[in-house]
């Protein structure tokens, strides 16, 4: 191996400095006992205590299997193994407590003994005892409590003690342990819901029940791990540190997910040995990692040298940005960066804290508004506080940032922390601690997000004084559907939506500053009325900035703009097949067809958006988002995802048709909508927007979505074959029948068959009658309103199937002229009358609606069930018998549940 292909500490402390400075990963810590050594037994010692513990008896079996090992670590899991065996559980407990002990300066040699039976007196020595600390810990916790909330990820230790914990507490980091001795993990929801900073004991914690010692319990597998370990990993930076590798169930994850080579997805991880000779490392697991995508190993680490103070800065600047867990805090002074580039803002990508700095672009007027209303409750003390809300790209994320700025540049007396993605919910106990720091400015974006808690806390923050206020932005639509009506006595709202003329005269003006002015040759004024215009005329569209914006800066060049950024996108290779250009234009696809606006809550959500690139979804808030964002390409509402505009979004649909690329981006966004049902995913998730995509399309590409649903459905799904169907059918070219004939004969081996086999036929029916097999259609729509048929037929199903019979019987009597099914259309629209009302009966069968004296009205829902099954008994039997359909029926139709639809409280209500 080429020693170059190797770093050492210093290239390590550089690549540390760098994830500090642009805090675009959060940095996930990994640490074995390499650093804990300094002050507590090494694996040998440890051995040695477990003898300690080991019964007279057992003494002699005992040295005789430890001795048969050579290297120390196996030696110390089988002395775990054999004392567990002959002493229990609690004796190696006690045995590791013991060892833990040797390191609190409060209890005296004499005493560790004692004090180690007592697991209550070890939590009270964590909370207030003093402690040794190894160096490493020590300038390890300087380190992280410089970080921003962004960057500071979860930590994880194979380590018994708590003293990383207790380090974090000393710099001011408030953490919790959270014990994972076997696979009875928390769920990442859990993780997200923590209040303090996270600390995954893999292998146990010293005061708990249990711990992996024995290696059995090291080396088993340990899905539920594995789970909570691919979520934190993923989109990480993993330092690794004082860590020999062992092949447990850390190293078991991080293999898994370092030699599946998806690189641009995966965690990047910094392995640092002390070691420093690269083939005795690399003899091991760690081998195997060497030349992965994004394995980087360093030689010669010393724990304790890695964070010294040109990493940590100094203890002022360590104090001033220490914030609670999941959120940072805003700094006092912005420092104005040489290689600031502002053309990426100006394009319309989503604004970092580098756009948001004092006097970089112009505060509109609407921020003006938000900062007084904020100003308001702060010279209160506290109390209550401002969202700006509005539709996408209106300027509410920029101005959130410019006003915290300001605030933390302003009143030093206010601490000013900015929530993450992630952070824990707000509680009242959160809540205190907080103000017990000092007062404080709460900033939110996508505020919707928290709107609940605030409700539910509003008795900690909401009344003059409190210490607390909130400054809050969040689309219009999922701030009052959540809420933010509930809040509207505490929470002032300020509306973004539009520009005023001195807001475009002083945009111009910034763009003539930068030299960004569209066209280089227009002046600020001509420049300023365009944006005024163009705002006027979108007045009516629910995004008027960032749509004016568009308008000036590209015009009718906004095509030709859009076509460079998705081949760009192209580029970027996400699998074999998908590429980050598909799924931008499943974005756009899923955002033309359902919510053109983004007011509908239907846009693609994180889970549909990595399932289009067959990946996990935990992967969707990773690469794929980043860089759509970075390229000016999207943003968010909630847990949905848009295009920047829905001239964009319009403009790349149009781009698929005429690229030839139209099929394979409706099959992916069905496909994985399909994925993702089939996974059992929550609808929370978003799935089922994607997966009936195909209902609000046109053909051919409601074809196109359906065969991806199917597609990713598997061969248990009716469903997504029904829709397929039923888009067959719409398309016209005489496919649909026989795609139905073809199922028809299978329906009972799918999964979802009585949840959906009324509607197959209900459709398979209408496509007969549309080839002009009346008698046949006829007899299938009958059965779809049969007890016997699936599931218990609901007023929906029942409509559905009514319309159906009644077209097929007229089209019956039309070919037949025969008297034995004359009355049924009529029949038909009374019964969907009285189940969906009268609206609803003249939208779909209106020219078959009796009179209101005719004299089928007059007959009881009983005598009308009667009249249709004898009407169509044989018709159904028949259409069994000719299209082969499985279905478990009688020979005699049956429709109770018909009329007791009829004659329910619904049906009658609506007679």
């Amino acid at each position: 191996m080429n020693p170059i292909d190797f770093g050492d500490l210093a290239d390590l402390k550089i690549r540390l400095q760098v994830l500090a400075d642009e805090a675009d990963r959060r940095l996930v810590t990994v640490f074995g006992s390499g650093i804990s050594s300094e002050v507590l037994p090494n694996v040998p010692q440890l051995t040695d205590i477990f003898r300690a513990h080991v019964p007279k008896a057992g003494l002699a079996r005992f040295d005789a299997i430890v001795a048969e090992a050579l290297d120390p670590g196996v030696k110390y899991q089988n002395a775990a193994a054999v004392l567990t065996r002959q002493a229990g559980e609690q004796t190696v407990m006690r045995a590791i407590r013991t060892a833990v002990l040797q390191a609190c300066l409060d209890v005296p040699e004499e005493d560790v003994a004692e004090v180690a039976r007592d697991e209550e007196r070890c939590r009270e020595y964590v909370r207030t005892g003093k402690w040794r600390m190894p160096r490493g810990y020590q300038r390890f916790a300087k380190f992280f409590a410089s970080l921003s909330g962004r960057v500071r990820g979860p930590i994880i230790t194979t380590n018994f003690d708590p003293l990383i914990e207790i380090a974090l507490r000393q710099a001011g980091v408030p953490s919790d342990p959270i014990p994972i001795p076997t696979d009875t993990t928390p769920t990442p929801q859990q993780l997200k819901e923590a209040i303090a900073q996270p600390v995954l004991h893999i292998h146990g914690y010293w005061t708990g029940m249990a711990t992996s010692n024995v290696p059995t319990r090291i080396t088993s597998d340990r899905p539920g791990l594995d789970d909570v370990l691919k979520e934190l990993l993923t989109n990480s930076v993993v330092l690794v540190v004082g860590y020999s590798g062992w092949l447990d169930g850390f190293m078991k994850s991080l293999r898994s997910r370092v030699l599946n080579k998806t690189d641009l997805l995966q965690a990047e991880v910094l392995w640092a040995t002390y070691e420093t000779d690269a083939a005795t490392v690399t003899r091991g697991v760690i081998g195997e990692f060497v030349g992965a995508p994004g394995f980087n190993l360093y030689l010669g680490v010393d724990g304790h040298e890695l964070f010294t103070d040109e990493l940590a800065g100094d203890e002022t600047e360590t104090e001033e940005t220490s914030s609670p867990f999941g959120y940072s805090r805003v700094p006092r002074s912005s420092v104005v960066s040489a290689s600031y580039q502002p053309g990426a803002f100006a394009e319309g990508s989503r604004p970092v804290w580098a756009d948001a700095a004092p006097g970089r672009w112009p505060v509109l007027s609407s921020t003006v508004s938000l900062e007084q209303r904020v100003v308001e409750c702060l010279r209160a003390g506290g109390g209550g506080g401002a969202v700006a809300i509005g539709p996408l790209g209106e300027g509410k994320s920029l101005a959130l940032r410019q006003v915290a700025h300001t605030v933390a540049g302003s009143r030093p007396e206010w601490n000013v922390l900015w929530r993450e993605p992630g952070a824990p919910v707000l509680t009242k106990e959160w809540l205190n601690d907080v103000r017990a720091a000092g007062k404080t400015l709460i900033c939110v974006d996508e505020a919707d997000l928290i709107a609940d808690d605030m409700v539910s806390t509003k008795d900690i923050w909401a009344a003059e004084g409190s210490g607390i206020t909130f400054l809050l932005a969040s689309h219009d639509r999922l701030w009052w559907q959540g809420g933010g009506s509930t809040l509207r006595p505490w929470i002032d709202d300020v509306l973004f939506h539009g520009i005023t003329k001195d807001d475009a005269r002083n945009i111009a003006l910034t763009w003539q500053g930068l030299g960004l002015l569209p066209d280089g040759n227009q002046d600020v004024d001509t420049v300023a009325e365009r944006l005024v215009t163009s705002a006027g005329t979108m007045a009516a569209e629910s995004n008027t900035l960032f749509g004016a914006v568009l308008d000036v800066r590209y015009g009718s060049d906004l095509g030709a703009r859009v076509e460079d950024l998705v081949r760009k996108l192209h580029e970027i290779k996400l699998t074999s097949s998908v590429d980050l250009g598909d799924v931008f234009g499943g974005i756009c696809v899923m955002q033309h067809t359902l919510d053109t606006d983004g007011n509908r809550g239907q846009g693609a959500s994180r889970s549909v958006i990595a399932a289009m690139a067959g990946l996990d979804p935990v992967f969707a808030d990773g690469k794929i988002l980043q860089t759509l964002g970075r390229e000016a390409a999207v943003t968010f509402a909630g847990n949905r995802v848009y295009c920047r505009h829905p001239s964009i979004a319009a403009t790349v649909v149009d781009y698929l048709r005429r690229e030839g690329t139209a099929e394979k981006i409706y099959e992916l966004v069905g496909q994985a909508g399909g994925e993702r049902l089939v996974k059992n995913a929550t609808t929370l998730e978003g799935y089922r927007d994607a997966y009936l995509l195909s209902r609000s399309l046109p053909a051919p590409e409601s074809v196109w979505a359906a065969k991806g649903a199917v597609k990713g459905t598997g061969q248990r799904v009716l469903e997504s074959r029904v829709s397929l169907l039923r888009a067959l059918r719409l398309e016209g070219e005489q496919r649909a029948a026989a795609y139905a004939r073809e199922l028809g004969p299978r329906l009972m081996n799918y999964d979802d068959y009585h949840g959906a086999v009324r509607a197959f036929l209900v459709e398979f029916s209408i496509s007969l009658r549309d080839e002009g097999e009346a008698q046949t259609s006829a007899g299938l729509a009958a059965l779809a309103l049969d007890d016997q048929v699936g599931y218990t037929l609901d007023a929906d199903r029942a409509g559905y199937a009514l319309v159906s019979l009644a077209r097929s019987a007229a089209a019956l009597n039309t070919q037949t002229g025969g008297a034995a099914t004359r009355d049924a259309p009529a029949i038909c629209a009374i019964m969907l009358e009285r189940i969906r009302g009268k609206e609803n009966a003249s939208k779909h069968l209106s020219q078959y609606r009796p009179s209101a004296h005719h004299e089928l009205r007059q007959l009881s829902t009983v005598k009308l069930c009667g009249r249709l099954a004898t009407m169509f008994s044989k018709a159904a039997a028949q259409a069994l018998q000719a299209t082969g359909v499985a279905v478990g029926t009688h020979e005699v139709l049956t429709f109770n549940t018909l009329r007791r639809l009829i004659d329910g409280p619904r049906g009658a209500a609506s007679r």
